[in-house]
């Protein structure tokens, strides 16, 4: 299927790891101008690398859209500037910590919601106006399919799955106000993925124990309440063709919508 992105452009915040990093590199294969930022260099160099090594066209932003409230607008600006035009922003930006909530300081939770939350926000802030303009727009905000779960045991993140509801409720909200002028906006449940640092996890309980990495994954997820019907995690790239077709041209008639990635793995209401 032709998913109708060659030549859009598209804009992914925190696009240097995980389900940002394979949602650009996917962009950028259907033909999509790229651009990315996120806060660390060397991420940056590496999946600008995996993209022009496919001959795909992608530009990267150094920026800290948590600590920086500026930062949102200059990547929009830049990005603008730089292809005359905006068609996709994916919001994949974040950061997760587990830990307890007696133990999460203010601090805390300040920080989760500037970049999980707040930087969100900011980026949407800046691009809506561009689609508006052209009445052609899509918007896919990463949250979390543990806003539907409880967050305890060796899962505990009450501050991130906050955050992570804040912006499927700000998702829910821009999709009414903005879907009249052809800009969708969706968000996006994923499970669990297994990016490079949380299968060296595994490999790791895997090996101190004499199991495989996929069984170690699944006692946790046991442990947890989460246990996948296909019994394995996601990948990065399976969140990601899903992201890449709710940013399409195909997907012209969802707008306001929860969907969940989880493998079969949640309960939802």
């Amino acid at each position: 299927m032709d998913l109708g992105l060659r030549d859009r452009v598209a804009a992914v915040t925190g696009g240097t790891r995980g389900i940002g990093e394979a949602t650009a590199v996917a962009l950028a294969r259907e033909g999509a101008k790229v651009t990315v930022c996120a806060r660390g260099a060397e991420g940056l160099g590496r999946v600008a690398d995996r993209i022009k090594s496919e001959g795909g066209e992608v530009s990267t932003f150094q920026l800290d859209l948590g600590a920086d409230h500026g930062a949102a607008d200059r990547f929009i600006d830049e990005t603008v500037s730089r292809y005359g035009k905006l068609d996709v922003l994916v919001a994949a930006a974040g950061v997760h910590e587990i830990q307890e909530f007696v133990d999460i300081t203010d601090d805390d939770w300040q920080r989760t919601f500037e970049n999980n939350f707040f930087s969100v926000v900011r980026v949407c802030r800046a691009a809506i106006p561009h689609m508006q303009k052209q009445r052609w727009g899509r918007v896919v905000i990463v949250s979390a399919g543990s806003i539907h779960k409880q967050s305890i045991g060796a899962d505990v993140h009450p501050h991130y799955t906050s955050s992570k509801a804040a912006v499927a409720n700000l998702a829910k909200f821009l999709s009414k106000q903005y879907a009249p002028d052809n800009v969708l906006v969706n968000c996006i449940l994923p499970a669990y993925s297994m990016r490079r640092e949380a299968m060296a996890h595994y490999e790791r309980i895997a090996e101190e124990s004499g199991i495989t990495a996929n069984e170690a994954f699944l006692q946790l997820a046991e442990s947890i309440g989460f246990v996948p019907a296909v019994a394995r995690p996601g990948t990065p790239e399976e969140f990601a063709d899903v992201i890449a077709f709710v940013a399409s041209e195909r997907s012209s008639y969802l707008a306001g919508v929860e969907i969940p990635i989880d493998g079969g793995g949640l309960d939802w209401p």
